[in-house]
């Protein structure tokens, strides 16, 4: 049996929060109906990384035949998530999600593997290009943006964060 250190560091702490905070002051000041969840909402998908690695995907709700089937789905728990413009649905307990969130955050810890990096990276760029998401390194201030498999070009916490949907995040606070 292998066991990671998942802990986090008080950085990664410190940017989910940062990111979490600044969408619920996005949501109440432009009055937009945003829903972001920071490290708690299992996010389902198709596919397992052994069993089925071509297959990981997100799942698309408008797809979804029965809100049954997200409970027997695989999850990932996005450090950051968004829904702006695209629909996401819960399972009757409330505790699992399904959709296309119009961003996702990773910070990059040390108890991340390869593999779960490049698992994350499928499971969020076979969104039909419909999620945004980007990837932190905690000793870094450079993050690396996707939309889909499609590479943005790269931002730094050295100056306000933007999405392609016009999301601001200004976490230049947290430079290193």
């Amino acid at each position: 049996m292998t066991i990671y250190d998942m802990s986090n560091t008080e950085r990664h702490l410190l940017l989910c929060e940062a990111f979490g905070g600044q969408g619920y002051i996005m949501k109440h000041r432009q009055g937009k109906n945003i829903i972001s969840f920071q490290e708690s909402a299992s996010l389902v998908h198709y596919g397992h990384r052994e069993r089925d690695p071509h297959n990981l995907t997100l799942v698309d709700v408008d797809n979804i035949e029965s809100l049954d089937i997200i409970n027997h789905l695989y999850s990932v728990k996005p450090d950051f998530i968004v829904f702006q413009n695209n629909k996401c649905i819960w399972n009757q307990k409330r505790n699992r999600l399904a959709g296309y969130p119009d961003l996702v955050v990773e910070v990059w810890s040390d108890g991340n593997t390869k593999i779960d990096k490049e698992e994350k990276f499928l499971i969020y760029s076979n969104s039909q290009g419909k999620t945004e998401h980007w990837y932190i390194e905690q000793d870094s201030n450079d993050i690396i943006c996707y939309i889909g498999t499609t590479k943005l070009p790269s931002q730094s916490l050295k100056y306000p964060l933007k999405t392609q949907n016009g999301l601001e995040f200004d976490l230049t606070y947290l430079v290193l």
